[in-house]
């Protein structure tokens, strides 16, 4: 009785065949690296980025910028003596998602209502003193150098005991 002949029966470990297949996964292999290489030193691209012009660089926020922008919360938001004016600086807005931006907010003392904050904000206190109830009537208080998120649709109270200054981020 005859045996089959074997598919791959010319690759003997030591034909050419076998010689010529072990040098093309070699190669191939290395190509991968080097490859796997260049991905680990410049990083993923997103489509269509090869042969694109400049990409945006690391923008600096220095932590002394004038707040410039001026202007004054709606009726119903401002407590007791409080005017509702604030001052802000924006120093970087998103290009991809609206209303997310970088910014410098600032008031005097005062009271604010907030009865459905309207996104995310993570804040950082630069200056002053901030105690906030939740609606449950859980109290907190911030002070420099605290950071705390407000979630979207968070409702409370907003006491502002001195000057208040924040850096807040809205995602």
């Amino acid at each position: 009785m005859r045996k089959a002949p074997l598919l791959f029966s010319s690759l003997h470990p030591r034909s050419n065949a076998a010689k010529w297949i072990r040098r093309l996964t070699a190669s191939a292999l290395l190509f991968g690296l080097g490859s796997l290489s260049s991905l680990v030193v410049t990083g993923l691209k997103p489509a269509g980025a090869a042969g694109e012009g400049t990409h945006p660089g690391i923008f600096r926020v220095p932590l002394d910028t004038v707040l410039t922008e001026h202007l004054v919360y709606p009726p119903g938001v401002a407590v007791g003596n409080s005017d509702g004016a604030y001052t802000m600086a924006t120093m970087y807005k998103s290009a991809i998602f609206p209303g997310n931006k970088v910014a410098f907010w600032g008031s005097e003392a005062g009271v604010l209502k907030a009865g459905n904050y309207p996104l995310d904000e993570f804040v950082y206190v630069l200056e002053g003193d901030v105690a906030t109830v939740d609606a449950d009537g859980t109290r907190h208080e911030f002070h420099p150098g605290d950071a705390f998120v407000i979630p979207k649709g968070w409702v409370g109270i907003w006491d502002m005991k001195t000057r208040f200054k924040k850096i807040i981020v809205n995602f």
